[in-house]
């Protein structure tokens, strides 16, 4: 039998194609758990995420606009819109 004899850039290539190999292996074991966890969707969170998606269109949908002398509430702790002028 001969001996093989590995140069120092040879050394460098099989490490170089290992941390290849580990690498990708990594990332599809990433894409894996995420594939797992979005299939494993609490039914609760999309129930609120539907509720929240029908409250931005109801709050999108034009209303009824207030009469004049119908003045939408204030905060307590607002002020009036001139009260620079006074």
């Amino acid at each position: 039998m001969t001996a093989v004899q590995l140069s120092a850039a040879d050394g460098f290539v099989i490490a170089m194609l290992a941390m290849m190999v580990v690498s990708l292996g990594v990332v599809g074991v990433l894409l894996l758990c995420m594939r797992r966890n979005a299939a494993r969707r609490n039914r609760e969170v999309e129930e609120l995420l539907e509720e929240i998606a029908e409250d931005e269109r109801r709050e999108k949908r034009p209303a009824a606009s207030p009469t004049p002398a119908e003045k939408p509430q204030a905060e307590p702790w607002e002020r009036d819109g001139d009260w620079w002028k006074k």
